[in-house]
């Protein structure tokens, strides 16, 4: 898709405080017709630049310890890792980055059970990774919804 207009960028930002709003209200926000919003939401969804999906507050739902893990990873098996990493369910989100550390994870837990068994035996089988930190999130002040 090419360079977002004007009304592009303030169409996804009344989206992203509330993605619930009908098409007639956002074209009066907006001052455009409720089509244009149609039309707009439609190809901006259909090229990737935004996609729909609901948002958790974690603990609501049972998950209520979120960390963050840093991973000193082998670089030739960053990828392998990353792949293994992103088919577990408690991961939600995965970056490679620059810095002390190669991958950076946010994972979900129920309990320090939980997460104690992810890091002892759910990382054992994965080769390349040489170290592992983990924080624990005491308090979410802002993205505090995740995908579940």
């Amino acid at each position: 898709m090419g360079m977002l207009d004007s009304l592009d960028r303030r169409l996804l930002e009344r989206l992203g405080e509330n993605a619930l709003q009908s098409s007639d209200r956002l074209a009066k926000q907006l001052n455009v017709s409720p089509s244009t919003i149609r039309r707009r939401m439609h190809r901006l969804n259909q090229s990737g630049v935004f996609r729909v999906s609901a948002l958790m507050n974690p603990a609501e739902v049972g998950y209520p310890l979120v960390a963050v893990i840093a991973f000193d990873v082998a670089h030739d098996t960053i990828d392998a890792v990353t792949q293994s990493l992103a088919k577990r369910p408690e991961v939600k989100w995965i970056a490679i980055t620059t810095g002390r550390y190669d991958v950076l994870v946010l994972a979900c837990f129920r309990s320090n059970d939980e997460l104690s068994e992810f890091l002892q035996k759910g990382l054992a089988g994965l080769d390349g990774i040489r170290d592992t930190e983990t924080y624990i999130c005491l308090q979410m002040k802002k993205g505090q919804y995740i995908q579940m």
